[in-house]
């Protein structure tokens, strides 16, 4: 049986620009007009196609919590796959901390792995949260962790920490 490499990655702060709080965490965008993408995320992701599968992997409670509606987030979940030609997204609408497919948990990365047949020692998470550090390393992929410098700490070690896109690309083989 051929098993697959993937890039796993976060949505907002990974591939697309998301604004902060007062607190100076990321929040979500609310529709399509408001995507911006990451400096060199589209040049990442054209390189790194010819070798990975690409999947999204992104938490968006804003619609249990009624900030945001299932159709603005599929919308620009769709827009970001289109534009940066994503093989697949995995998202989790719950804000329940035990849900096994909300980040930290690595739920979402399992589905990935069954549905793409996805060996995950030799894929990538790369993300700009604590949340996305654990549940890389709880699913056993590498992870590259992207400084932000958000007003959070890490619970885990990544692999790697870099401070933008262009950083990435030596540390992927």
């Amino acid at each position: 049986m051929n098993y697959i490499n993937a890039i796993f990655l976060d949505r907002d702060g990974v591939l697309i620009k998301a604004p902060l709080s007062k607190d100076r965490k990321p929040i979500s965008i609310k529709n399509v007009e408001q995507i911006t993408f990451i400096n060199g995320i589209k040049k990442f992701c054209k390189t790194f196609k010819k070798k990975y599968l690409l999947i999204i992997i992104t938490n968006q409670p804003e619609f249990v919590r009624k900030k945001n509606s299932k159709k603005n987030i599929e919308s620009i979940n769709n827009y970001i796959k289109n534009k940066l030609n994503i093989d697949d997204i995995f998202t989790c609408y719950s804000d329940d901390e035990k849900n096994i497919n909300r980040k930290p948990n690595p739920g979402m990365l399992f589905e990935a792995t069954k549905k793409h047949n996805i060996n995950l020692k030799k894929s990538y998470f790369i993300g700009d949260r604590w949340r996305d550090v654990d549940a890389g390393n709880n699913s056993g992929c590498k992870t590259i962790f992207i400084n932000r410098n958000y007003n959070e700490k890490l619970n885990t070690k990544p692999m790697f920490i870099v401070k933008k896109i262009s950083e990435i690309y030596k540390c992927i083989k």
